[in-house]
């Protein structure tokens, strides 16, 4: 008889699942640590340990994606053009985050009056922005690269406007958006 192997999750994985969860349901004003801990099925101490605020649990999620982006990539990729592989590391991104997309809303709407998540949420996306580059073979380092990594923020944030509302299964409006802008910023990336 075959034995069924369970995956043991982290308390992040768990804290980050639930915060998810919850923000699918209801408004993410709504939603706070203690439930969030319960909902985890973790104490307030791993909780705690974990991300002492909401603004460090939305950096855990930011870093949830960040690595679905590096584990995912191609080397069948390494021939084509910067903005090529540029345009599949944040494709890989945007398909990680789909199965979340109405927490992400809710949680992008919501943090409109977290004064500490939004800064903390704007440094941490600036850091995804540069491993976004270097998977994508694009020098992320130095005054060039902190300018690359803002012209992508920008391009992020626009077609991230534009994942959320796309119903479609190929996310077809928002490669549509993404290539646009990649293509408009293009020289910048090299």
């Amino acid at each position: 008889m075959a034995r069924k192997t369970t995956i043991k999750k982290s308390p992040e994985d768990k804290l980050v699942d639930a915060a998810l969860e919850l923000a699918a349901s209801k408004p993410w004003p709504r939603v706070n640590m203690e439930e969030i801990a319960k909902a985890a099925d973790i104490s307030l101490l791993e909780a705690y340990s974990v991300a002492p605020c909401r603004a460090e649990l939305v950096s855990k999620i930011i870093e949830r994606f960040d690595r679905a982006v590096l584990s995912g990539d191609d080397p069948s990729l390494a021939e084509e053009s910067r903005r090529d592989r540029l345009f599949d590391a944040v494709m890989r991104r945007l398909e990680a985050m789909k199965p979340h997309r109405s927490a992400l809303k809710s949680m992008t709407m919501g943090m409109a009056t977290e004064i500490d998540t939004t800064i903390l949420t704007g440094i941490k996306m600036l850091s995804s922005a540069k491993w976004m580059l270097r998977v994508s073979g694009i020098p992320a380092d130095g005054p060039i690269g902190f300018l690359r990594a803002k012209a992508l923020l920008a391009v992020y944030v626009v077609t991230v406007k534009e994942f959320i509302r796309d119903e479609s299964e190929d996310l077809s409006v928002t490669m549509s958006v993404l290539d646009k802008n990649l293509k408009r910023a293009g020289r910048i990336f090299g």
